[in-house]
């Protein structure tokens, strides 16, 4: 399995796009993020037809401007775990698209034992004033 790792800017989006098999949206919600793939930014994946999967936050496309992509073949299909509204309205048009795959928001699982562990270890932090682990921070988003 290859893959290559590229850092670029919100101006370097079009030239990623353009040759990226996968795009893979994991990005937080904030007032920088919110929109980034709207309008015809995915126009740059008609190329080679990528996927779009998207697992961060939905505000980062409008459903108005992913359902362009998909029904302009910029993008041949898109997996979704997240959506500007939520749950998606079941007459959503995204639920009739053959090349869609809705997953219920669960992109990831913490199972039981894994937040009793956390929420242990950051009580433990907490009581002796250190750092919490993965903290909130509400001036960025996330």
């Amino acid at each position: 399995m290859y893959y290559i790792r590229l850092n670029r800017t919100k101006d370097g989006l079009p030239e990623l796009l353009s040759s990226c098999d996968y795009v893979c949206s994991i990005l937080p919600a904030t007032n920088e993020t919110r929109g980034l793939l709207n309008g015809e930014l995915l126009k740059n994946c008609m190329r080679k037809k990528g996927v779009l999967i998207s697992v961060g936050r939905g505000s980062v496309i409008s459903d108005h401007d992913l359902l362009n992509a998909l029904h302009s073949g910029w993008i041949a299909g898109a997996i979704l775990d997240v959506f500007n509204t939520e749950p998606l309205p079941a007459d959503s048009e995204l639920w009739k698209l053959p090349n869609v795959v809705i997953s219920p928001h669960v992109a990831t699982m913490s199972m039981d034992w894994q937040v009793s562990e956390l929420f242990s270890k950051n009580y433990q932090r907490f009581t002796t004033g250190q750092s919490l682990l993965y903290p909130v921070d509400l001036n960025k988003g996330y």
